[in-house]
């Protein structure tokens, strides 16, 4: 009779201590539930013991291997923040340029408005995603511009695509002789632009060398290092230079007929140059990089010559200066691409240039 009590005294033992650790298990599987931890802001997709459904499971898993891929980094020259998330406030001023010159020998400089635009950007890795305003427009509505990028940018690769608009808000700079060659500001109307492209950079020395430390933010340069990068550029221009409506004080300066001369063409480069990060202690980093490049350009029907498979070139460059303070973080950057077009009888230079300050914290 004792025996069975003591037998049925195990079991009920055995029972209790099986039901409490079944509970335990059910409070952290709680705790490591991806939902909660997300609303927590804690989940880490690195984490193998965070629970998912099947389907979102096999997603991250999925993520962690090309992650791996595309991430992978010496962390003796490249690490990651301590938050993975960061959130950043961004002003952008940007300006077209139009460098263009007759055979004859009349250059002409034109420089559009500095456009603004403030907004405000959340990124995860080298995901991100955000929105800005055009304060150009919110005081003045005499000039009309678009810009929309996206991009993709990772460890061993950037890729980028864009649509850059613009009409009206330029001013004729220089104009040949006039005004002895001097600078000048002159109100012209008739310049218009579009510009559709897609461009890619790859970095040979990805293990050590962080693009993404200098304008993304997503990642932290330690030590000094750089890259030789090889990339691809292409556009579609169309460039309107209308001087019919040319300021009648310039007109007696002409050296060619006064008419509409629209450049439409593809061009088609490929790019070669180098970045290098200056890491000149653990908060202060410097970037520096130059991509010229060289290829083919094809004009349409539609432009002014009418269709020419010509020689093609560009220059990319672009330079930031970063400053970490533990979790805060503020850039400085100068970006600027540029296409050349040349012919036997006029050269273009189109360059656009975009100066930017961000200003941010990671979480």
């Amino acid at each position: 009779m004792k025996l069975h009590r003591a037998i049925f005294l195990l079991l009920i033992n055995i029972t209790l201590c099986a039901s409490a650790a079944e509970g335990a298990d059910s409070i952290r599987g709680s705790e490591r539930n991806w939902w909660q931890l997300v609303k927590r802001l804690e989940l880490d997709i690195k984490d193998t013991t965070v629970v998912y459904p099947p389907f979102i499971r096999s997603c991250v898993n999925l993520y962690n291997t090309a992650y791996d891929f595309l991430e992978s980094q010496d962390t003796a020259y490249v690490g990651k923040p301590d938050k993975s998330w960061n959130v950043h406030l961004v002003n952008q001023n940007w300006r077209d340029a139009y460098y263009f010159n007759f055979n004859n020998g009349i250059p002409i400089t034109m420089l559009s408005e500095i456009y603004s635009n403030a907004g405000a950007y959340a990124s995860y890795s080298f995901l991100s995603l955000g929105y800005s305003v055009d304060l150009n427009n919110m005081f003045d509505r005499k000039s009309y511009h678009k810009r929309y990028n996206f991009g993709i940018n990772c460890a061993r690769f950037n890729l980028e695509a864009k649509l850059w608009e613009n009409s009206g808000g330029t001013y004729i700079r220089t104009f040949g002789k006039y005004n002895d060659g001097r600078p000048i500001k002159v109100f012209f109307p008739g310049a218009t632009q579009r510009t559709v492209g897609l461009s890619g950079y790859y970095f040979f020395n990805h293990r050590e060398f962080s693009m993404a430390a200098a304008y993304n933010f997503s990642k932290l340069q330690k030590r000094s290092a750089g890259s030789p990068v090889l990339g691809f550029n292409m556009n579609r221009i169309d460039v309107t230079l209308d001087f019919t409506q040319l300021p009648q004080e310039l007109h007696p300066w002409l050296t060619f007929v006064p008419e509409l001369y629209r450049l439409h063409y593809n061009a088609y480069t490929v790019m070669a140059g180098y970045s290098y990060n200056w890491a000149f202690n653990r908060h202060i980093l410097l970037n520096l990089s130059l991509f010229p490049g060289f290829g083919y350009t094809h004009s349409y029907d539609d432009s002014y010559y009418g269709s020419n498979d010509l020689v093609g070139m560009s220059f990319n460059g672009a330079s930031s200066l970063t400053y970490n303070a533990d979790i805060f973080f503020v850039c400085a950057s100068l970006k600027v691409a540029a296409n050349i077009f040349q012919t036997s009888q006029l050269s273009l230079i189109a360059p656009i240039s975009n100066g930017e300050i961000s200003l941010g914290f990671r979480f």
